[in-house]
């Protein structure tokens, strides 16, 4: 539906044909007539008008027909040939009267050009269409030099009038810094693309955000900050590369939205990593639209995406899968077994045996196929389904570990699973009471099992959190930070309620020994643990020089590539059995 005139009111073929059409076949029916009036006065001109009434009706009808297929090319045809016929009309009228009335059709030509024409094109058609009749009306045999000044004035101050309309209209949906649309133009186009999308068509939208941007801005000042925004809206614009069909846009102060025709979810993510190896830092969220879904549904989603990937710690980027994970779907999920359990093991560094294992969720959806937690986790959380899914992780986790009979070293503690909990689950006030009496009907001592949450759970101003957590480890269970040092730390809630274990992230760990080495940051790390008595395990240790290096500086634990893969509860035993024999073989007695 049209609800004003912008610039790209009539880009669609189908609105851009039936506009043209129409005024054609209108303009057709105003020959018929005029044929009629010289058919009267015995003209000999009836029968050339009559020619070019029928050709003109027969355009018009062929516009209406092949609508669909009026793309720009065909249309700047179509109006040069309108053009043409409107200064044949004025030519070839038999009366100085007759030849005006038929120039005033220039006008609507104008205005044509304009709506149908981009704005680099539709100036000089306008231009050239109206010293094209100016050209007819002053050949014309019967017109004299004062009847030229009735229709001039007039083409020039259409143009003019015209011309100032599409291009205000045009600033009103640009960004003067970066030049790109803005978010009412973003908005529009969106719009447009949603409502022609054709079943099988495959649309993704990235909405990006610079971190902290206000801070920089504050600091290096606002012309450093806003030369910063025009490199990252150029580097936006190169997403996809040259005459893909990429569709830019500036929405906010340091927010772009990026529409991707043909894109996937997938491909645009991988798009969106490889731009950061040399860009500031940004947050992604990513969301693809789904058949029937609105443009602001579609808009909806991929700003929860975004908000995820902020809450996340920032630098990170979500995809927000569509709206499969409700309540209702999870809990049909978890009935039909679509979910289950892997686990990876945990290693001790100076033995480099399993001491324990995490669990890790999967999803095998029966028509979406496998689907990552990072994608799937963030819309329980959204849908409500989490509190549900989170019982059911435990409750499984639970009773698999309670089969467990992994050989562990004399005096040691006992082989433990970790299991992620949400800041939503942490903040029932139950919680707490329902874990242990799990543990107890499972005959599970406390520390076989110990919860794991987000470093952004940890910190949340949620007193039932911390409550919790308090009773948990009173009772023996364990709490682990995940992912530490990517969220937004509080150290004096870190005090308050302290942790029995750090996870190191992996981005930290990947950069020792690396051209980009991130060792500085791990020491900092490990000396903070030390100074609040929390032990520490690093995640995603993946080479012989990392393992070492961090046994070196007296990092204790550590789990990743190098030493398992996540597999099946099935497996894990040969895993660890696997381990320990590589052990005995390394530290023979």
């Amino acid at each position: 539906m049209i609800v004003a005139f912008h610039p790209g009111t009539f880009d669609s073929p189908r609105i851009a044909g039936l506009l043209l059409g129409s005024l054609t076949v209108i303009g057709s029916l105003e020959l018929f007539a005029y044929v009629g009036t010289l058919q009267e006065s015995a003209s000999p001109l009836a029968g050339l008008y009559l020619i070019m009434a029928f050709v003109a009706l027969s355009i018009g009808l062929l516009f209406l027909l092949l609508r669909r297929h009026f793309t720009q090319a065909v249309r700047t045809v179509m109006l040069a040939v309108v053009l043409l016929g409107i200064s044949a009309s004025v030519y070839f009228s038999d009366t100085t009267a007759s030849a005006l009335a038929m120039s005033t059709w220039v006008l609507v030509a104008l205005a044509l050009s304009y709506m149908l024409l981009p704005i680099v094109l539709s100036l000089p058609f306008a231009v050239a269409g109206t010293v094209l009749v100016t050209t007819a009306l002053f050949v014309h045999p019967r017109m004299h030099g004062i009847d030229l000044l009735l229709i001039i004035p007039a083409a020039i101050i259409a143009n003019f009038g015209l011309h100032w309309l599409v291009t205000s209209a045009l600033k009103s949906e640009t960004d003067d810094l970066t030049r790109l649309g803005n978010r009412i133009y973003f908005k529009r186009i969106l719009n447009d693309h949603v409502r022609s999308a054709s079943p099988g068509d495959v649309t993704t939208v990235v909405l990006v955000d610079l971190d902290h941007f206000t801070l920089t801005n504050e600091v290096r000042q606002r012309a450093y900050g806003d030369a910063i925004l025009v490199d990252f809206a150029a580097r936006c614009a190169r997403l996809n590369g040259p005459d893909s069909g990429t569709v830019v846009a500036r929405t906010a102060g340091d927010e772009f939205a990026i529409l991707l025709p043909g894109i996937t979810t997938a491909e645009a993510e991988t798009a969106v990593e490889a731009m950061r190896a040399d860009v500031h830092v940004f947050s992604a969220g990513i969301a693809g639209h789904e058949l029937g879904e609105t443009a602001s549904g579609l808009r909806t989603r991929v700003t929860e995406a975004l908000s995820s990937a902020k809450r996340a710690g920032r630098g990170t980027t979500r995809i927000h899968g569509g709206h499969y994970a409700t309540a209702t779907a999870v809990g049909q999920a978890i009935a039909n077994g679509e979910f289950s359990l892997v686990f990876q093991p945990i290693v001790d560094l100076r033995t480099r045996r399993a001491v324990g294992a995490e669990a890790l969720l999967r999803w095998t959806h029966p028509t979406r196929g496998a689907i990552s937690p990072v994608e799937f986790i963030p819309l329980c959380e959204a849908s409500g389904a989490m509190p549900r899914l989170g019982a059911w992780i435990v409750d499984t986790a639970v009773t698999i570990a309670s089969a467990w009979s992994m050989p562990v070293e004399p005096g040691a503690p006992p082989f433990y699973v970790s299991v992620n909990a949400s800041g939503i689950e942490l903040g029932d006030p139950h919680y707490a009471d329902r874990l242990l009496a799990l543990c107890t009907a499972a005959a599970l001592p406390a520390g076989a099992l110990k919860i794991e949450l987000t470093e952004s759970d940890y910190v949340v101003e949620y007193g039932a959190v911390h409550a919790n957590m308090a009773q948990l480890q009173t009772s023996g269970i364990p709490i682990m930070i995940d992912d530490f040092g990517t969220g937004s730390s509080n150290l004096e809630r870190l005090s308050e309620v302290r942790a029995n274990v750090l996870k190191i992230d992996r981005r930290f760990i990947s950069g020792i020994g690396c051209s980009t080495d991130d060792a500085p940051l791990v020491q900092s790390i490990l000396g903070l643990a030390r100074g609040l008595g929390s032990s520490v395990i690093a995640e995603g240790v993946e080479t012989d020089v990392q393992a070492d290096w961090l046994e070196e500086h007296a990092c204790r634990f550590a789990q990743g590539y190098l030493f398992s893969r996540p597999v099946a509860s099935a497996d894990l035993a040969a895993v660890c059995a696997g381990l320990s024999a590589r052990s005995a073989a390394l530290h023979p007695e």
